[in-house]
């Protein structure tokens, strides 16, 4: 189907299985997560991607738009194994569209519903060791140091939080008192807003110029990630 939005029943789903978060419940009421949430997610993506040209101009490559479960689309389900809360299922829903070869570790922008509310963000959450010794290496350098640090004080003018500080200490081989020890601790760079009221384009097609309107706030994070990573 094209994308003709989301719908109160998406966010109804989502708030129900926070607090039915169990396998029978959701073995139930898997027609309804289907149905509300993850056929409109294939067609939010479908939609997004014809989209995306503009902003991968300014992304520092193509951003990759996949309808489908483990492409652009997360699991419902989490994973368990390496984690104290068994909950079986995530209460939200993230698409994701990157730039890149490795989806988990390439920058790009995402959107997450939740019962109450959007996030939306743009940045890298998951680093190689190799990538993250780049990034150190470029935000202590200059130029590149400086236009990092430009970008993101942009960000929190603008009431974007960014993250996220992973060390307590700056890294060895970079000066404790390094004028961007700050981003130096941190473990992965990303910029977002949480929480904000679903706007009135969730409900229909428009939605996904809503997506990216926001999403070229993030495109100067993710063209610097980019040419980094």
């Amino acid at each position: 189907m094209g994308f003709e939005g989301f719908t109160d029943g998406t966010l109804r789903f989502l708030g129900e299985l926070a607090e039915h978060n169990d396998r029978d419940w959701f073995a139930a009421n898997r027609r309804r997560y289907e149905a509300d949430v993850l056929d409109r997610e294939k067609a939010f993506v479908t939609a997004m991607g014809d989209e995306l040209a503009p902003l991968s101009a300014v992304s520092g490559g193509p951003v990759h738009a996949e309808p489908r479960v483990s492409g652009s689309i997360f699991r419902i389900n989490r994973d368990t194994r390496f984690t104290r809360d068994k909950s079986p299922f995530k209460t939200h829903a993230d698409v994701w569209f990157w730039v890149g070869n490795d989806r988990k570790t390439a920058p790009g922008y995402f959107v997450r519903i939740v019962a109450r509310g959007i996030w939306i963000g743009g940045g890298v959450h998951m680093l190689t060791p190799e990538q993250l010794t780049r990034m150190r290496q470029a935000i202590a350098e200059e130029p590149s140091g400086g236009a990092i640090q430009a970008i993101v004080d942009g960000l929190r003018e603008d009431g974007y939080y960014v993250g996220d500080e992973a060390y307590k200490r700056v890294p060895r081989g970079f000066a404790a008192d390094h004028p961007r020890g700050e981003l130096l601790r941190f473990g992965s760079l990303h910029a977002m807003k949480q929480d904000l009221p679903v706007p009135p384009e969730f409900y229909s097609d428009a939605f996904v110029g809503w997506c990216a309107s926001q999403f070229s706030d993030f495109a100067p994070l993710v063209e610097w990630l980019s040419g980094v990573l």
